[in-house]
């Protein structure tokens, strides 16, 4: 059906064939668009003509600029919030405290060589125990400390701008 309605499209546009437009076709479009281009400038005068001799009737008094400015409300600037507030600040140094300390006390640490002073038996007592942790612990560590350190600078920067 579709494609007998195509064909028979197809025959009827073969026989109709291109316009031949006559030779004097481009002159009359010619005079036409010119005939067009006169009424816009006779109309495009007589308007000018209509409201250069009616001016406006109202015209608004030297106060009216100062009144709208007085009706402006200015609203105030917000506070500046930090995104990460300060007791979240003192929570991830509290979980880095219980990591370090449960790595101390809890992982065993292995063979304990006798170290001289305290200091360096539980600064060993670290590395060993840092060794017995995954590696997406203290990844995972360095990340949120970087990307809070970003947060801080950019925070400030932005409370500098303002």
């Amino acid at each position: 059906m579709k494609d007998e309605k195509e064909d028979r499209f197809r025959r009827l546009i073969q026989k109709v064939g291109p316009d031949k437009p006559g030779a004097d076709f481009t002159d009359a479009i010619m005079k036409r668009v010119q005939a067009e281009s006169e009424m816009d400038l006779a109309r495009e005068a007589t308007l000018i003509q209509l409201f250069q001799s009616h001016p406006l009737v109202e015209k608004p008094s030297a106060a009216f600029s100062r009144r709208v400015m007085n009706q402006i409300v200015v609203s105030q600037p917000k506070p500046f919030e930090p995104i990460i507030r300060p007791g979240v600040w003192y929570m991830v140094a509290a979980s880095l405290l219980i990591i370090i300390l449960s790595c101390v006390f809890l992982f065993p640490s292995g063979a304990v060589h006798h170290a001289p002073s305290g200091l360096d038996r539980f600064l060993f007592s670290i590395e060993r125990t840092l060794d017995a942790l995954p590696l997406s612990y203290p990844l995972t560590l360095f990340a949120v400390s970087g990307l809070m350190a970003l947060d801080y600078f950019l925070r400030r920067n932005l409370k500098v701008n303002y």
